[in-house]
């Protein structure tokens, strides 16, 4: 009973942030799906941290970065986080610009097979990826229940890479991660594409990994972004808010054990999702986390962020979903990726 008081009372603070203290703030609205990657700003809310910011914060959950995007080009929202792909789609067509890294979310793109799967005889088909289950044989013709044009998406088309093999090998049936999961539960699909903390369910029904964005060598970075005209007109807001958001981020990596993990499970919750302690606490455990000093040499270091954004991009091009010019005028820009938020930060941590 009291846990459930204190969630109804966390997400009435929550819901309405814009208090009579706050009023005179300017308003920054952000984005965020239920992850990781979205706790930070909600974080900031519940510990009081985002009362000192100079910004009001009006928060919105989507379900995966195809309606996310959707919502940044009607202009709903105007800093958040989202995948690699639903990023890159952003940068491409609104200018959205790759101002952060939320997480690594290599190993937490992946697919999922029940206990029976005949996936489950075979591993390290190919010497170059031992980790992945499965011959090409067991993999081709299956039905894969997938959310498409997604991060997921990328994990699985590399996946299929690594054994010789192409989406069109497959059959890919298209549905939102809790759709999916209830979907397989009941029997429907051969493999299921997930992504934290949607994993972490399956493993709970035990339902065994057979491969991963980082077992099929795909690096999958989550991103953190602006709407290219709200970054334009409000660099300064864009800066305090990634500041808040860096700060929360700094803190779950420097200590994850103390009361992040509750924080985290309330967070769940508050997106629809149950979990345990032990699940939540796996987020910590699979996805690297960055300071902003570490984030300037990622976001600025050819080999690093722009070459793992480069990979995702060419997924997309051999999707059909971007075209060369895009993919072209993608890598021209840099990817979209703009450090000088990081730098900034990075630079006043250390007192310079």
């Amino acid at each position: 009973m009291f846990k459930k008081l204190f969630l109804a009372i966390i997400l009435a603070v929550f819901l309405w942030p814009i208090t009579s203290g706050a009023q005179t703030k300017p308003l920054v609205r952000t984005s965020a799906q239920p992850a990781l990657h979205g706790e930070p700003i909600w974080r900031a809310e519940i510990s009081g941290d985002l009362a000192k910011a100079p910004f009001s914060s009006e928060f919105t959950l989507f379900a995966s970065g195809g309606p996310q995007v959707e919502a940044l080009a009607a202009g709903q929202w105007d800093v958040g986080a989202m995948g690699a792909v639903p990023t890159i789609l952003a940068g491409i067509r609104y200018g959205y610009k790759f101002i952060a890294i939320s997480n690594d979310e290599s190993e937490t793109n992946d697919l999922w097979v029940r206990p029976d799967s005949k996936l489950l005889k075979t591993k390290g088909a190919n010497p170059k990826y031992p980790d992945i289950y499965g011959s090409a044989n067991d993999w081709k013709g299956a039905k894969i229940l997938a959310t498409t044009v997604s991060t997921g998406h990328y994990a699985l088309s590399a996946t299929l890479k690594a054994l010789g093999l192409k989406d069109a090998d497959v059959s890919i049936i298209h549905m939102e991660q809790a759709q999916a999961v209830t979907a397989y539960g009941a029997g429907e699909g051969d493999i299921l594409q997930l992504w934290a903390p949607f994993s972490y369910i399956a493993e709970a029904k035990g339902w065994v990994k057979v491969s991963s964005g980082a077992r099929a060598g795909a690096i999958i970075l989550g991103g953190v972004g602006a709407r290219k005209e709200f970054a334009e007109k409000s660099p300064e807001l864009v800066l305090a808010w990634l500041d808040v958001y860096l700060a929360e981020i700094e803190r779950l990596k420097n200590d994850p054990t103390t009361g992040a993990i509750d924080l985290l499970k309330y967070f769940n919750e508050y997106c629809g999702l149950e979990l345990t302690k032990d699940q939540v606490a796996l987020e910590f455990k699979y996805r690297p986390l960055y300071t902003p000093e570490e984030q300037v040499e990622l976001l600025t270091n050819p080999a690093k962020a722009p070459a793992w954004l480069d990979g995702a991009a060419r997924f997309l091009l051999e999707q059909g979903r971007i075209s060369q010019e895009e993919y072209d005028l993608y890598k021209a820009n840099n990817y979209f990726i703009d450090p000088t938020y990081v730098q900034k930060l990075a630079a006043a941590r250390k007192g310079q």
